[in-house]
């Protein structure tokens, strides 16, 4: 505790440093010696270092020696010497440390490759030396103890990234723009996660992600035939998350593949942001990885990992939608067993009944395929259980209902009871027609994403036929039609889907029917 509390003494004298630092650089100078060698013994003093004053001590050396004046190749070289120096630096620190310590590292090497295209060979070189290292701690040390201390990143963590990034920003950026350039190829909501106070943890996971896309970048750019890359590609991402271990890391992976674009893509040419896509999707969706399920004796936290499951059953959906749109069947087999077999389905169905604003109403739907868990989580989160971590999840797990019920193309009943002849809501009639009662008719809301707490396969209600929109308007010259909205299951003779137990629904594959009320039969009917 003692030297918790004189570490933290020292707080004011390194920002002073750190403004020192900014000033004389500013300046042009490159000599920073007098301050180097107050920090050289502070570190040698403290057993277990914070990653502050470690990153101010490495980047006083490492800006001495001019590093942007350097040929590129020396560049590299330069990088190199950095790692090892933060590697020396850190041999007292646990993992999580270890890790997000060489966040710096990893910042020149992906400028070096965004700047200079012909140092991509000695990069790829280094960077797998840092991914091996990395797997190394990882390996061993959390085997031994899940439960690492993980601090909280300081006050001064700010300013110290202003310090790694002031040869490429003006005086007047912001924190978030300096981030921004810190930490260059992890999307902005991933980004947005490390700020002053965060866990050390969750940059060291920002460090994985990094570490992980740009050596997958990079052997874009090796020239390897198109085959001998996609297995190669795939055996090298199984291996990074098999070795790093790291929730936050695999988290963070997930989160960038619900994006439209990976923030990889200005280093990846035509074609193969698609290409690195799908590889990585088999080896997040197809792997079971141990370090995901916690053993009874350590306890991953339950909330972090139910987030976890969330995001990789969207992602699963978005593969198998992927693979179905390019008619690749021997994927859409692979994904479905992938997700048959995985236990994060379970494990998020489990998290779901074990929360007390449910009690004991709660009954193990069917896991027939991802979008049937997706829309029971759905109902789920509108019975007032948080389920998703966050509004863009949620947006997400509703778009993909939406696509499941447009594909589906429902039939439409007119009045007579027979079925109409062109779908989508036109009778034969409306084209002729069109500008004149489009906006009048009352459609099913394919849009809309709302569930009724116990909707069967398909539950009819109507929506009427003759109806006044607007004054002095009547549209009882058209063949009356019905409409139905319709809440869609995938199977179509019967089911259960109604988180709620007993006469509600989903218990244990009871079935229930479906079947119209007589009211809506004789509407069919007439």
């Amino acid at each position: 505790m003692n030297i918790t509390k004189s570490a933290d003494n020292f707080q004011p004298m390194l920002k002073e440093s750190i403004d020192r630092f900014l000033c004389e650089y500013s300046k042009g100078s490159s000599d920073f010696s007098n301050i180097t060698s107050i920090f050289s013994r502070l570190l040698q003093n403290l057993p277990d270092p914070s990653l502050e004053y470690v990153w101010f001590y490495s980047a006083l050396n490492f800006y001495s020696s001019d590093f942007t004046s350097l040929h590129s190749l020396k560049q590299v070289l330069a990088v190199k010497d950095l790692f090892q120096l933060l590697v020396s630096c850190s041999s007292s620190c646990n993992v999580v440390k270890k890790v997000a310590l060489l966040a710096p590292v990893i910042y020149e090497l992906c400028h070096l490759v965004i700047d200079k295209k012909e140092v991509y060979e000695e990069v790829e070189g280094l960077l797998e030396g840092i991914v091996s290292y990395i797997s190394i701690f990882c390996g061993s040390e959390l085997e031994q103890d899940d439960r690492i201390l993980d601090p909280n990143l300081n006050c001064c963590f700010i300013d110290l990234v202003r310090v790694w990034v002031v040869s490429k920003v003006g005086e007047n950026c912001d924190f978030r723009e300096n981030l921004r350039l810190f930490l260059p190829i992890v999307s902005d909501k991933v980004r947005d996660n490390v700020c002053m106070g965060c866990k050390v943890g969750q940059l060291a996971g920002v460090v994985m992600c990094e570490a992980f896309w740009l050596r997958l970048c990079l052997k874009f750019g090796l020239g390897s035939l198109r085959e001998e890359l996609a297995k190669d590609l795939r055996d090298c991402a199984v291996q990074m998350i098999a070795g790093f271990r790291n929730h936050y890391f695999l988290d963070g992976i997930l989160r960038m593949l619900l994006e439209p674009a990976l923030p990889v893509s200005s280093l990846l040419g035509c074609g193969d942001e698609v290409c690195l896509r799908q590889i990585v999707y088999d080896a997040v969706l197809t792997v079971e990885y141990s370090f995901l399920i916690p053993r009874k004796e350590v306890q991953l936290p339950c909330k972090s990992l139910k987030n976890f499951a969330v995001r990789w059953l969207l992602i699963l959906d978005n593969a198998l939608q992927s693979a179905r749109d390019n008619n690749d069947q021997a994927k859409v087999t692979s994904y479905t067993s992938a997700f048959s077999k995985s236990r994060l389905p379970s494990e998020l169905i489990k998290w779901v009944t074990c929360q007390t604003a449910m009690g004991g109403k709660m009954s193990t739907p069917n896991l027939s395929t991802p979008i049937t868990l997706i829309k029971w989580l759905l109902i789920v989160e509108d019975l007032g259980v948080r389920v998703f971590d966050c509004d863009i999840s949620k947006i997400h797990a509703k778009a993909l209902i939406c696509k499941s019920r447009v594909e589906s193309e429902l039939p439409i009943f007119m009045a007579n009871g027979k079925l109409n002849d062109y779908h989508f809501f036109h009778t034969n009639n409306e084209t002729r027609r069109h500008d004149k009662v489009d906006d009048d008719l009352e459609m099913v809301d394919f849009v809309d994403t709302e569930f009724s707490a116990s909707p069967g396969l398909m539950k009819p209600i109507a929506v009427g036929g003759t109806k006044k929109r607007k004054e002095g308007r009547n549209i009882e010259d058209k063949p009356p039609v019905k409409f139905f909205k319709c809440h869609f299951h995938e199977n179509t003779t019967s089911d259960k889907f109604s988180p709620l137990g007993n006469d509600n629904g989903l218990s244990g594959g009871s079935e229930v029917e479906n079947s119209a009320s007589d009211e809506d039969m004789e509407d069919m009917k007439q």
